[in-house]
């Protein structure tokens, strides 16, 4: 009686176990789709700026997703002399892909109450393009600041 008390407990535990897991076929299918070999996800880059006035300095963090070839999402968020969110009356975010002679194209992002946001950034081929960030921190002081981001 004891050995067959023991068995069912073993069986209820792999079952447990085996209900909790995918199949090796939907987890290898969910992996490809989520980061397709050989390219890139998204990630943060961050520009510092400096518009010359007290208070008027920070950084713009900015996610592009997933950073590649065709459609993206853009997502910023500006972040003060404190280190602190900080808001700021406009923000204007391009893609220039020099050797190709592509763009400016703007990603016509919109304030979204914290960060500055858009949907449907489409980066036409690959290369090393330069993201330029426009930020307006008073009515009449902004500055414009680039760095180099690798869309794969």
């Amino acid at each position: 009686m004891l050995a067959e008390v023991t068995v069912g407990i073993v069986v209820l535990v792999i079952t447990t176990l085996l209900t909790g897991t995918q199949p090796g076929r939907a987890a290898t299918e969910a992996a490809a789709a989520a980061a397709p070999a050989g390219q890139q996800t998204g990630a943060a880059t961050i520009i510092p700026f400096d518009v010359g006035t007290p208070g008027g300095h920070g950084k713009v963090q900015i996610e592009l997703a997933p950073g590649r070839v065709g459609e993206n999402s853009v997502q910023a968020v500006i972040f003060g002399p404190d280190g602190g969110i900080a808001t700021v009356p406009e923000l204007r975010l391009t893609f220039t892909l020099e050797s190709q002679r592509i763009g400016p194209i703007d990603a016509e992002l919109a304030n979204r109450g914290g960060y500055w946001g858009a949907d449907g950034v489409t980066l036409p081929v690959a290369g090393t393009w330069t993201m330029k960030a426009t930020v307006r921190t008073t009515d009449i002081d902004q500055v414009t600041v680039s760095k180099t981001v690798k869309i794969g």
